[in-house]
């Protein structure tokens, strides 16, 4: 029995939190690029170790890091050709996406909204509606902790009442 517990207690140690902090979230994207054609990338988050320390991987970027960041935050600029610049995701402005990331959904799409709102864009994130202010770049956040993400925050957005 005394060995049983010894066993159970360097058992705990060896799989503490930090060495189980790990996460990879593959995030498919569709982009709707301006001219209507349709472009598919990744774009998805990764705390993965390495060597004895930690990567974050951001899209198609990884950075030595050693915790898990807190959060990462997406912008979205409404231009004034009412076409959205997502510079994370595309080098051309979009009138669309459709985003799987982990369990979440985020899709941007236009549509002819009463009373009219800048751009006619919803941005839909796990069925939560929101609408772009006129002049102010909208801001997604994504929180992570050694599991993924937590909670996906959006700023400078209004969102209808239901």
């Amino acid at each position: 029995m005394k060995y049983l517990t010894k066993a159970l207690a360097l058992a705990a140690l060896c799989f503490s939190s930090a060495s189980l902090a790990e996460f990879q979230l593959d995030g498919p994207i569709q982009l709707t690029l301006a001219d209507g054609n349709q472009q598919q990338t990744e774009f998805g988050f990764a705390f993965l170790q390495n060597d004895g320390g930690y990567q974050f991987k951001l899209g198609q970027h990884n950075m030595a890091v050693e915790e898990v960041p807190k959060r990462y935050t997406l912008a979205l600029m409404l231009n004034k050709d009412q076409l959205v610049w997502a510079r994370d995701f595309s080098k051309a402005p979009l009138s669309g996406f459709h985003w799987q990331i982990g369990k979440h959904q985020l899709k941007l799409f236009k549509q002819k909204l009463q009373p009219a709102r800048p751009g006619d864009f919803v941005l839909l994130i796990d069925d939560l509606r929101y609408h772009f202010i006129e002049g102010r770049p909208a801001q997604i956040h994504f929180h992570f902790d050694e599991k993924g993400i937590t909670e996906i925050a959006v700023e400078a957005m209004l969102q209808p009442k239901r």
